[in-house]
């Protein structure tokens, strides 16, 4: 009897075991030692009124194992506008969100162009470990550089750095940059041309008082 039991006990934990072992894999990756993320391809495409950076991140955890990914646009060290995409509600959580906000801009993000997909099969450790995304976004005045930061879950992080590409970007006349400072500053478009103005009359006032000296 005793022995029975000893069996019955190691068949029931067995087949825990095994039943479980699928679901398992399937949320803790290829089964490796936590790694950071990293950056298999950037690609940046822009048109009059739009800018979509292409992202192709890799986890040898699974992309399952990425978490958020930060999208910084910086004028020199000045943060001028922030993206944010995130797979999931919470490092604990495996229901996929994909959710594409704006943390810091004036309304840049275009959340309708947007995307994010996953690698389409399994063959190998590489079609496990692909997470494509894209950001797209109006043009942005006076930045000159994109930071990337992707998080896992486990803490680690990886972050690259690419050139803003302000050939053709659209002006923002609400912004101007003082060279004092380097940073843009958000004026009124009416003071602008107050300015302007003035420096013309300023410039012909003086163009006249020099001709009236010379004659």
């Amino acid at each position: 009897m005793r022995l029975t039991l000893i069996i019955f006990a190691c068949l029931v934990i067995l087949s825990i075991v095994l039943f479980s072992q699928p679901v398992f894999a399937g949320k803790a990756g290829v089964g490796v030692l936590n790694v950071p993320p990293e950056y298999r391809a950037t690609r940046i495409i822009q048109a009059e009124n739009l800018i979509k950076v292409y992202l192709v991140i890799s986890d040898y955890n699974s992309w399952r194992d990425i978490y958020q990914v930060d999208l910084l646009l910086k004028n020199n060290d000045a943060v001028v506008a922030q993206f944010r995409f995130k797979q999931y509600e919470s490092t604990i959580s495996y229901d996929e969100i994909d959710l594409f906000k704006e943390i810091k801009g004036d309304d840049y993000l275009l959340r309708e162009s947007c995307s994010v997909s996953r690698s389409p099969s399994k063959e190998t450790v590489d079609d496990r470990c692909l997470l494509y995304i894209t950001f797209a976004f109006t043009p942005i005045p006076y930045c000159t550089r994109m930071e990337v930061s992707t998080y896992d879950r486990g803490g680690l992080s990886a972050t690259t750095s690419i050139d803003y590409p302000v050939e053709g970007s659209a002006r923002n006349e609400k912004l101007i940059v003082p060279f004092w400072t380097g940073s843009p500053v958000e004026v009124s478009p009416d003071l602008i041309n107050v300015i302007a103005v003035s420096v013309a009359f300023t410039t012909t006032a003086v163009l006249i008082v020099k001709r009236r000296e010379v004659t």
